[in-house]
């Protein structure tokens, strides 16, 4: 279980940092286009500027519901990164935090 939370913290953590240079780069897509840009979705931003990774969204039909996965992508992306960071934070850290606690569990099982 220690092992799963930790991977689950780090890689929030991570996906937090990737999900914060997509929504930068959001950003800054509306900032040289004068913000005409500034609904677009996050299908759109990953299909039109960011393809190398527009696969995640056949990962996405695997692991969630049609319904749901349409919906993300058609959230606007200046406003499902902001929130994606902040999830993801509090999902590493609450992770991070109970594997901590069972390791402090586990250490201290051993010492009696």
């Amino acid at each position: 279980m220690r092992l799963f939370l930790l991977i689950l913290g780090w890689s929030s953590v991570v996906g937090s940092l990737g999900d914060g240079a997509l929504g930068v780069y959001a950003l800054w897509i509306n900032v040289l286009e004068g913000w005409k840009l500034i609904g677009i979705s996050v299908n759109d931003l990953l299909r039109d500027f960011v393809p190398i990774i527009f696969w995640v969204k056949q990962v996405a039909f695997y692991v969630l519901p049609e319904q749901v996965v349409y919906w993300i992508f058609d959230l606007p992306a200046l406003v499902y990164f902001p929130i994606r960071i902040v999830m993801s934070i509090f999902i590493g850290w609450w992770a991070l935090s109970k594997a901590a606690t069972l390791q402090e569990q586990e250490n201290a099982s051993q010492l009696s």
